[in-house]
């Protein structure tokens, strides 16, 4: 019985053991574009307990700009970098979304991803009056959902929407560019089929949608923010978390009881 206990015991201890973990928090700085060319600072800092690997930085946005190879990044130890944008062609006045995507990898060599959304005023500041939301969603490998953008128009007037979703790498979305028309005071949904192309089970991901729209010789725009995760597909029989620690306590008490038996013969 004793021999059959202790190879029990290590087979159920991983069960106690935590992963590794690499949490990216992304934080943007943009200045007023009053000319043709500006900066953007970009702050980076792992707060888990495991070196992101091969970091890249990129800028999503109406602007030009080179993503910037950082390398690895340390936990614990904050990552700033500048980056010089300016235009690709006219555009007009006004707010203009900026997302950071940020490129990196585990131990392993697995590739993984994040967006982070800004914003950038190009001369002239505008506010934009439409507000947007995003369903919340849970997705297993390969499967594909609906998600669910929820856009009012605040504003006395109908306005003209360009209307785009911005996801990780490790997500995949079919038509994920509309271009609507919403009336003063209405509030349309809009349907997107997202689905996991590469993402891991018990991972996390903030996902975007910019709402962009002109008015009056000026340019307007908003980014909603949501949250995709990625589950374990389902057994047949689920079993309780706490099953296996409760099992192990089990077998090491009655792996003490063996012992102090022993001793007593």
């Amino acid at each position: 019985m004793k021999r059959l206990l202790l190879p029990l015991i290590l087979l159920l201890i991983p069960y106690l053991v935590l992963a590794s973990v690499i949490s990216l928090t992304t934080t943007i700085s943009t200045d007023l574009m009053a000319e043709n060319t500006t900066k953007v600072q970009v702050k980076l800092l792992n707060s888990g307990d495991e070196p992101a690997n091969n970091v890249q930085i990129s800028l999503i946005s109406d602007f030009q700009s080179n993503p910037v190879f950082v390398g690895t990044l340390t936990p614990n130890i904050p990552f700033e970098q500048e980056f010089n944008i300016s235009l690709k062609e006219y555009i007009l006045p006004g707010n203009y979304p900026l997302v950071v995507l940020v490129d990196y990898s585990d131990a392993n060599a697995y590739p993984f991803s994040s967006v982070s959304p800004s914003s950038i005023v190009y001369k002239t500041p505008t506010v934009s009056k439409l507000s947007s939301m995003l369903s919340e969603l849970s997705l297993t490998d390969k499967e594909t959902k609906k998600l669910t953008l929820t856009v009012r128009n605040l504003d006395d007037i109908s306005h003209e929407l360009d209307v785009k979703l911005i996801l990780p790498r490790e997500l995949k979305v079919a038509n994920g560019e509309r271009t609507i028309s919403i009336q003063s005071k209405q509030e349309k949904e809009l349907s997107f089929d997202v689905s996991s192309f590469s993402a891991l089970p018990g991972s996390s991901y903030v996902i975007l949608a910019s709402i962009e729209y002109e008015h009056e010789g000026l340019h307007y725009s908003s980014i909603g923010r949501g949250m995709i995760r990625i589950t374990e597909k389902p057994d047949l029989i689920e079993l309780p978390s706490w099953l296996p620690i409760l099992v192990i306590i089990f077998l090491v008490l009655i792996f003490i009881y063996y012992q102090f038996r022993g001793k007593k013969k």
